[in-house]
């Protein structure tokens, strides 16, 4: 697939299944197939995308048996772990192979997607980008890899995500393998914890799903399963969660507020977070915006990982700016004349009880083949509070450089308010 492919591609998912009948009939089978079982033909491939329509949910999965896995899983006791964020990552592109490539699995403790494979997450469309049996590119990390549920992929109805992608989810954990079993997950250490979010189930609304649903909620497993398990209350170490819908949003029209106040439920007033989610494909930072009980979120917006970035759009169109402090409105290249921004990737480096984040785009020397840091915080947990310490714009002096609209300090949780935080309705 090519981005000029997905250039301007609607979120509809009536849209997006025809894209993939249209991929069905006018583009080959894939070279590896899931599990290698047997080659399908292009009838073969046809049928399957129009079952898709109109198909419903596949069943909510959860964790079987909680005494042998309970979606909590621990991170080594090393000196520094390095976990990889991507997010609507997997479009099978070349700049989304680029991505991969660049961030290195062999440097990354744990890789972590955030949700949407493209156009509607069908055998095909994992089978292409996270069958590494056969060759697909998802860059695997040295002791595991975890996937998020999108809104495409429930455009045919999660199944393949749950009976195909989720048994490639795997961690190394004390000589065992355990899998993902289900669309959310915890990855711990004594200082933090990476908590993974399924907002994806109930993305979608309307005849045959053909629309998105902003009133979405956490399904009623999710929410048991963070209420009994992973009881994020009486805990003191410092959260960091993943979705791939957004909160809130200086750009989107919709936004998906609910999931936001299910979790702060579950918190003391007043807690503070990081939250990476993707949905719109841009990267942007934003300062702290205040969820129901006074649940302190500070948001990054990293979808930017193989799809087409739009770059002409100015925040606050249709929202307000949400506290935006800064994001990437370079333009790397043009595609058949849209201008298009820089893909790229998130990398947590945890140590002891310091964070730091690294921002790298996918690099337009195409001769060098390495990885360029953008932007880099720099996180300290106390006692379950969230510190920011510094921040620094590696493009701050280069002809290409991010875009800031206030001082990057606001992007911290020690930043002095400038203005009172907006409540997200």
């Amino acid at each position: 697939m090519e981005q000029k492919d997905l250039i301007g591609l609607s979120r509809s998912p009536l849209v997006n299944k025809l894209h993939a009948i249209k991929e069905s009939i006018t583009k080959p089978a894939p070279g590896h197939n899931m599990h290698g079982y047997m080659p399908q033909n292009k009838l073969a491939w046809i049928w399957q995308n129009l079952l898709h329509l109109g198909n419903s949910r596949y069943p909510y999965q959860t964790y079987k048996d909680p005494r042998q896995n309970n979606g909590i899983f621990t991170m080594p006791d090393d000196p520094e772990i390095s976990v990889a964020l991507l997010s609507d990552w997997a479009s099978d592109t070349p700049e989304s192979c680029n991505v991969a490539s660049l961030c290195d699995s062999t440097k990354r403790d744990f890789t972590i997607h955030l949700g949407d494979t493209y156009y509607v997450g069908n055998e095909k469309e994992i089978d292409c980008n996270f069958n590494s049996t056969f060759g697909a590119p998802w860059p695997y990390g040295k002791r595991g890899s975890f996937a998020l549920l999108g809104n495409h992929e429930m455009y045919s109805s999660g199944k393949s995500y749950f009976t195909q992608l989720l048994p490639y989810m795997t961690m190394s954990e004390n000589g065992e393998v355990r899998q993902q079993e289900a669309p959310f997950f915890c990855l711990e250490n004594a200082h933090w914890r990476i908590i993974g979010l399924d907002t994806g189930y109930y993305s979608l609304k309307g005849f045959l799903g053909v629309r998105a649903n902003p009133d979405l909620e956490l399904h009623k497993e999710q929410v048991k399963w963070l209420r009994d398990i992973v009881q994020p209350g009486r805990d003191n170490r410092g959260l960091i969660l993943l979705s791939h819908h957004q909160a809130f949003s200086a750009f989107d029209k919709e936004e998906y507020p609910q999931p936001a106040r299910q979790f702060a439920e579950l918190l003391p007033a007043g807690r503070n977070v990081l939250w990476f989610w993707g949905h719109e494909h841009r990267l942007s930072l934003y300062g702290e915006n205040d969820i129901s009980n006074g649940l302190k979120v500070f948001a990054r917006c990293m979808g930017h990982g193989g799809m087409p970035v739009p770059i002409g759009e100015e925040p606050g169109t249709h929202k307000s700016l949400r506290n935006i402090v800064v994001f990437d409105r370079r333009e790397r290249k043009q595609i058949d004349g849209f201008p298009v921004g820089y893909n790229g990737y998130v990398v947590l480096r945890l140590k002891g009880p310091e964070l730091t984040i690294d921002y790298y785009d996918d690099n337009d020397n195409n001769d060098l083949k390495q990885e360029r840091k953008i932007l880099e915080e720099k996180w300290r947990c106390n006692n379950g509070e969230l510190q920011g310490v510094a921040i620094t714009d590696f493009t701050a002096n280069a002809p290409k450089k991010l875009t800031p609209l206030q001082d990057l300090e606001r992007a911290l949780a020690k930043s002095p308010a400038l203005a009172p935080p907006p409540v997200v309705p």
